[in-house]
Formats: structure tokens, sequence, C-alpha cells
């Protein structure tokens, strides 16, 4: 009963996880498609939303092995937890952004919290493949 439940647990959290990686793809192929109607909302060009997808990719790079540690050392499903903790108070902190420099901060979560959602994912699969045999 109590490997069922435990199974059970793992299932939905793969689901979770997963889900944020859907969410994640979806935001990342949709700016580009409204980089027009952004731009003027912010006032800036293309080359400074284009920016801004760098300055994602770099903060997406530099943030990893933080929380890959995390995701080794600490409960997963807490490392899951903070990770949709930072996702939501950087959706929120957008929606506030009237400038574009005001949206670096809520990048720099949104892009960690992230991170911790694919850290474990990561983690996950790297010990059922080398070290669970």
């Amino acid at each position: 009963m109590k490997k069922l439940k435990e199974m059970r647990s793992e299932t939905l959290t793969l689901i979770l996880v997963n889900l944020a990686g859907i969410m994640e793809r979806a935001d990342e192929s949709l700016l580009p498609g409204v980089y027009r109607e952004v731009g003027a909302a912010l006032h800036t060009d293309p080359t400074g939303l284009g920016s801004l997808t760098l300055f994602r990719s770099i903060v997406q790079s530099s943030c990893y092995p933080l929380a890959a540690y995390l995701a080794s050392r600490h409960n997963r499903t807490h490392v899951i937890a903070l990770g949709a903790f930072l996702w939501s108070t950087a959706t929120f902190l957008v929606a506030f952004s009237s400038t574009f420099v005001q949206l670096y901060a809520p990048l720099i979560l949104n892009k960690f919290g992230l991170i911790l959602y694919g850290s474990v994912v990561e983690f996950e699969d790297f010990h059922v493949r080398y070290v669970d045999q």
C-alpha cells in the first residue's frame, strides 16, 4: 500500500514538472510572435527584446549549478515548491512592470524557478539510468 502511494506521488510530481516544462516552452515560443506589441508597450525596439531573450539564457545557464545542488541535496518536493513559488512571484511582478528595465528582476526569478523544475527532472532521470542500476 505504501509503495502504491509513493508511486502515485512520484507520478503526480512528474506530471506537474512536465506541465511546467510545457508552459516554459510556450512562453519562449510565444514571445517572438508578439515582439511588436510587447515592444510598443515597453517602449523598446526588437533589439532590446532580443537582449531580453539573451539575458534569459544567461540567467538560465548561470543558475543551473545552484539548482542542481538543491535538487541533489534537499527534498525534491520542496525544491519543486520553491520553483513554483518563484515562478508565480515572477509572473505577478511582470504584471506590474511598466518599463523595459523593470522586467529584469522578475526575469531572474522566472528563470530560476523554471530551472528548479528542470534540475529535479534531470536529477531523477540520472539516478534512474545510472545510479540505481
